[in-house]
């Protein structure tokens, strides 16, 4: 028994809607506040004996006496270790030797533990420029792909508009995950850096590899099928591939949920986990529930414009 997806178009359309409209807000009322690795700034790391940590706070009061380091964000990181980071400063020998002077009166530090991490502006200034650049060149690569992959189908719906809807879908599959996070950086004070520009670019592969199996399938379909309309040869096409699209996706899930896990006080694997869950749940349900049926949409206000 085949279930009828483009029944509920209209529910998914504003599900989808309103996740991206209240994704947007998000993004511009909290910002994504970018790390080191895009403003330039320094990481200190220093790691106590078992049980001698203390709390984040009483770090955070003790660096603040060092006026270099005044709205340093102060992270707790495995069961010892401690990272102090501070945006768009470069922290000098002498201040650096400050901060560990600060960590040894407060607990005793584990010899050669304690290390300092530095990223000029103008090195995280690149780096944000070839990010910016790699994510453009990516986008075009998927799309240049979709085009080629379907320049032979003309009816209903051309190669051109396939690849106009993917690019709808990758709108809604970024912006959602980047709202959440948005989010995060308010709650957790999560930080915008490269593992997490990953993520979204592996998302971005994801997500577009899941949309073209349902294209190919209707592509397969339109041509086996001649009989039927274009929606049924959509929801026969959605049936069919709602199972390996489904799948496909708890694969992903299940290997995130341990790394996740075990990884959680690492804030670069921590994030990257957790936009990369969050963007194939997302990519999950464009694929299958907004992609297809838009297609749909679209030839119907196609032929539409025509009739009149």
């Amino acid at each position: 028994m085949n279930f009828n997806f483009l029944k509920y178009s209209k529910l998914y359309f504003i599900i989808g809607g309103i996740a991206v409209a209240l994704s947007i807000f998000s993004i511009f009322f909290y910002g994504l506040n970018p790390g080191i690795d895009f403003e330039g700034g320094s990481s200190i790391k220093i790691e106590y004996k078992d049980g001698l940590r203390p709390e984040s706070e009483r770090i955070k009061e003790a660096v603040y006496k060092i006026e270099e380091m005044k709205g340093a964000e102060v992270q707790e990181v495995g069961k010892n270790e401690v990272l102090i980071k501070i945006n768009k400063k470069d922290v000098n020998s002498e201040t650096y030797q400050k901060v560990v002077t600060e960590m040894k009166g407060m607990g005793e530090i584990i010899e050669g533990s304690s290390s300092i991490e530095t990223i000029s502006s103008l090195v995280g200034k690149e780096l944000k420029d070839k990010t910016f650049l790699v994510a453009i060149l990516a986008l075009i690569a998927m799309l240049a792909y979709i085009f080629v992959a379907f320049k032979n189908v003309s009816y209903p719906i051309t190669s051109l508009e396939y690849g106009l809807s993917s690019t709808l879908m990758l709108f809604h599959d970024l912006i959602i995950p980047l709202g959440i996070f948005a989010v995060l950086t308010k709650v957790w004070g999560a930080q915008l850096s490269i593992p997490v520009i990953t993520a979204l670019l592996t998302v971005v592969g994801y997500c577009i590899n899941n949309t073209i199996v349902v294209y190919d399938r209707i592509r397969e379909n339109i041509n086996k099928h001649s009989s039927l309309s274009y929606e049924e040869v959509v929801n026969k096409s959605l049936n069919e591939t709602f199972t390996r699209c489904v799948n496909t996706s708890l694969t992903v899930i299940l290997a995130l949920i341990p790394l996740y896990y075990f990884f959680a006080n690492e804030e670069s694997l921590k994030y990257f986990t957790l936009i990369m869950g969050i963007g194939v749940l997302v990519g999950l349900f464009s694929s299958v529930f907004l992609a297809s049926p838009l297609l749909v949409w679209w030839k119907k206000h196609k032929f539409a414009k025509r009739a009149k």
